[in-house]
Parts: C-alpha cells; sequence; structure tokens
C-alpha cells in the first residue's frame, strides 16, 4: 500500500468529496480508495514532515509496529521528542498504531505530489 501527500485547499478536498457522492448517489461506481493526505499549503507539509520526522517513517517502515520508547531508543533520540514527532505525524494521518498501541507507517511508498499553480 501507497500513501499520497498532497496539497490541497479545504475547499478543494471537500468540493471533491461532494461529487464523489454525488456520483455515488447517481448509481455510478465509487472510485477505488486512495489512501491520500493533504495539507493547506506546501509550508505546512513541510513543517509536519521535517528531516527527523522523515527518518522517524524510515525506521518504522524497516523495523514495524514499535512502542515509542522502542522508536526513540532506535533513533538515539529523547523520548519526549520522539512522542511529539509520532503525534503529530498521527494526527496527520502518516502513522498509525496498531491494536497493541504500537505506531506503525502501513505503507511502501509516500508520494508527495506539489502543485506549481496557484
Amino acid at each position: 500500500m501507497n500513501r499520497t501527500i498532497g496539497i490541497k485547499s479545504k475547499q478543494e478536498f471537500f468540493g471533491e468529496l461532494e461529487r464523489d457522492w454525488m456520483a455515488i448517489d447517481k448509481g455510478e461506481k465509487a472510485p477505488e480508495p486512495v489512501h491520500r493526505v493533504y495539507f493547506e499549503s506546501a509550508e505546512m507539509l513541510s513543517k509536519v514532515i521535517t528531516r527527523q520526522r522523515h527518518n522517524l517513517l524510515k525506521v518504522l517502515h524497516f523495523n514495524g509496529p514499535l512502542t515509542v520508547r522502542a522508536l526513540a531508543a532506535l533513533l538515539e533520540r529523547d523520548y519526549k521528542n520522539v512522542y511529539e514527532d509520532v503525534k503529530i505525524l498521527e494526527e496527520s494521518g502518516l502513522i498509525e498504531r496498531d491494536s497493541k498501541n504500537h505506531v506503525l507507517a502501513p505503507y511502501e511508498k509516500l508520494t508527495i505530489e506539489l502543485p506549481l499553480t496557484a
């Protein structure tokens, strides 16, 4: 599974959602699910996916589900800072928790789409 990260305003996002629902209401086939995470601007994206958080995602992908404490040990970083990074990435939809409350990055690849037009 892959996850796509993009830039989209709330208005654009809800417009796309409304179009999909209207098509479904008309009996059209529902679009295939795509796992996407949207940010309202490239600036917001760069605040969430910092170099350290990108490294955290790579470590999670390589090692599989981990406790935050185990993740902090692997990263050789302070638990509190790793906990904050996990919280931000989880709120952004870039990491998840399993039934044991371990954090994981359940995808093979992140694809970032950055529009060059306003």
